[in-house]
């Protein structure tokens, strides 16, 4: 069984390092947090804040993600 827990105390760097495929999550929101030197010290909920984005439709945005680009269990 796949785990797709994380939270919005997640930090960035680690939900891309576990799940790179959220990384177009990241563009299409506009945020330059891929990559981004500090986005092992911010939180998804941090990074929703800074750019002005509902942290609830960030989140569910990545989970969709990682969900339709894993394979069925």
């Amino acid at each position: 069984m796949t785990d797709y827990s994380f939270t919005p105390e997640t930090s960035v760097n680690d939900l891309v390092q576990k799940w790179p495929q959220v990384i177009p999550v990241f563009i299409q929101f506009h945020m330059a947090c891929v990559g981004c030197s500090m986005s092992a010290f911010e939180t998804l909920e941090d990074a929703a804040n800074i750019y002005a984005i509902d942290p609830q439709l960030f989140m569910q945005r990545l989970e969709e993600a990682i969900r339709e680009s894993s394979p069925a269990v």
